[in-house]
Order: C-alpha cells, then structure tokens, then sequence
C-alpha cells in the first residue's frame, strides 16, 4: 500500500468522500428523523404492515450512525491527508455499505419482494442504487484506483 509521501488524494475521491456522501448521509438523516413514513415505506410498504411508531427508534439509530459517518467525512477528512487514515474510515464504511446491502436483500426475500413484478424501482432501487455506487467508489479507492505513485528516483531514470 502506498504511503502518504507517495500518494496524492484524487480530486474525484476527495469531492466525493468530503462533499457527495456526507451530503446523502445528511439526507438520509433528514429522512430518518423527519419524514419515517417514507422511510418506512421504502423498507416495508405500508401494503405489507403498517407503520408502527414504536419501531421509530431503529430509524433514529440509523441517523444517528449516517449523522456520525457525515461528521467524520466533513471534519476528519479534512484535517488530514493521511491516506492510511482516509483508508481506514472508507473500510468501515464499505463494511456498512454491505451490511445495508445484505439487509436490503434479507427484507426483499423476506417479503417476497425479489421478483420482477413486485420490486419497486424507485424505493427498491434508489437504496439499491445509492448503496451499491457508494460500495463500488469506496472499494474502487481501497483498491488504489486512480491514486498515482510519486516516482522515486531509480524511476524517473528509467
């Protein structure tokens, strides 16, 4: 793995670490806390169960993670170019973006709703799609994609 005296962080990947997923994960908090019917909705249609306010707690944890993961992009990736660090925050994360993913799925199965005719394209998809771009970006950086090398000097000879 390079070291931080040999990489430079992408423009792309600090735009979208610092700028794009805090943003979604300050929507996605909004939506947790201030619109759970919808939230709800996209997880378990109301066609299926009814929302039970009682259960609003998970949600509110769930924002409070995506409010945590928000923080650390905006504040901690900005107080460091330590691509060691950068790198061990987008691991944790691309574990979540998994475990969401996995979630996701069980739901779907669980209700049913893999087929064709019973997934909805903007509620299903939308987590689906959100989730997956986030996994593939973060495993696209993990993967040193993109992240260049200073040469030393052996190279440039060469």
């Amino acid at each position: 793995m390079p070291t931080t005296k040999d990489v430079q962080i992408p423009s792309f990947y600090r735009f979208y670490f610092r700028w794009l997923d805090p943003a979604v994960c300050l929507w996605a908090v909004y939506m947790d806390f201030f619109t759970p019917d919808v939230v709800y909705n996209a997880f378990v249609p109301t066609t299926l169960a009814p929302r039970n306010p009682q259960h609003d707690f998970l949600l509110e944890q769930i924002g409070g993670a995506l409010l945590m993961l928000a923080v650390l992009d905006i504040f901690m990736l900005r107080l460091t170019n330590d691509i060691k660090v950068w790198k061990t925050l987008q691991a944790a994360v691309f574990l979540y973006d998994w475990v969401c993913l996995y979630s996701i799925y069980s739901a779907l199965r669980r209700q049913d709703r893999l087929r064709w005719d019973a997934f909805r394209l903007l509620e299903d998809g939308g987590s689906i799609g959100i989730t997956v771009q986030a996994a593939l970006v973060r495993a696209a950086f993990l993967l040193d994609v993109g992240l260049g090398r200073a040469k030393s000097a052996g190279e440039k000879r060469a």
